[in-house]
């Protein structure tokens, strides 16, 4: 519970921060003159293009579920999806989301280990995909902006090279069974040691038929080629509707960019920034990142807006419509139970 408290005191600390530094960049009539001759139909495409990177996101999360769980309905693929991009946003790393999203499948009758493998699959696609769209940004634009940026090209190699180290953990994880029931089972050791748990024993059972469930689910979808194919492609398009979000709010103030593509670029970099920022959301990176990378698009009396209606966008607003989801969810299993 303290952890969730100093989760939201941070995010709000950086809301407030954001606020205060816009009103003292641009000040009230300015903000207001901005606001006012901004388009909204920019605006609304930002919003909207947030919202493809949802539905996508539940999509490729439908589709690996599937595969072990053959009557699961979308509906409950997206509002996983979305407790995840809640969890996703208020912790560290985004760290929270995908546990929050086994719990949520598994009291809808998911089993833990097919969950694990859904998610793991999921997750190893996308940042597969991360990986390769980070490697041909830096390949075509990285000495482009490096002069620009100065000592923030470092910490874009450093976030490319974390996202490359995390897939190649969990491809070992994936294909490295006997190390990881190891490991699992050194952690129960451990925890019983410590007398955290009361039964190793029906634990250590319970690991070793889930742990048996999540590889035999593994071996079976890393066989299914054109699946992979399928998720990675709307992987793809997913990241390149988020890293276009810049470019609709850059038209919003009636600003045409020289280049789309490095627009695009840029965004990635921001992405592989905020990677390794530790704390939710990565509060405080992202935000310099962006001002940093976009400083050469947005004209500087709009750049410190365009940081906070970008970071209301992407972070704020998947807060906001991931809790509506958490509760709505809460509040169906509560008139189950009743009916029960």
């Amino acid at each position: 519970m303290k952890c969730k408290k100093l989760n939201f005191i941070i995010i709000s600390l950086i809301l407030v921060i954001t606020f205060v530094y816009v009103f003292r960049v641009d000040g009230a009539k300015g903000l207001w003159e901005a606001l006012t001759a901004a388009s909204p139909v920019w605006l609304g495409a930002a919003v909207g293009l947030m919202g493809i990177y949802w539905i996508l996101e539940a999509l490729i999360l439908h589709l690996s579920v599937k595969q072990f769980h053959p009557f699961q309905p979308f509906r409950n693929s997206l509002q996983t999806a979305m407790i995840g991009q809640l969890f996703n946003c208020i912790t560290p790393f985004a760290s929270g989301g995908q546990p929050a999203q086994v719990l949520h499948m598994g009291r809808a009758g998911v089993p833990a280990g097919s969950c694990a493998c859904a998610l793991t699959v999921k997750f190893v696609v996308y940042q597969f995909v991360l990986t390769v769209y980070s490697s041909v940004t830096l390949l075509f634009k990285f000495a482009d902006f490096s002069d620009e940026i100065h000592g923030l090209k470092y910490l874009v190699l450093a976030g490319f090279a974390v996202n490359t180290a995390v897939i190649m953990g969990l491809l070992c994880i994936c294909f490295g069974r006997k190390g990881t029931e190891k490991f699992l089972e050194s952690i129960i050791r451990f925890f019983s040691w410590m007398k955290l748990i009361r039964n190793p024993e029906a634990l250590y059972s319970s690991m070793k038929s889930q742990t048996a469930l999540f590889y035999n689910s593994f071996s079976a979808i890393r066989k299914d080629k054109r699946l992979l194919a399928k998720m990675g492609i709307l992987s793809a398009v997913q990241l390149t509707a988020y890293f276009l979000i810049p470019y609709t709010l850059l038209r919003c103030f009636h600003v045409k960019p020289d280049s789309i593509f490095s627009m695009l670029v840029a965004q990635a970099f921001v992405l592989n920034v905020s990677s390794f920022v530790p704390l939710p959301g990565a509060a405080g990176g992202a935000e310099y990142s962006f001002h940093t990378m976009f400083a050469m698009f947005f004209p500087v009396q709009l750049l410190a807006l365009a940081v906070l209606l970008w970071r209301i966008v992407t972070f704020y607003l998947p807060i906001c419509v991931g809790t509506a989801f958490l509760w709505n969810g809460a509040k169906r299993q509560n008139k189950i139970k009743c009916v029960l």
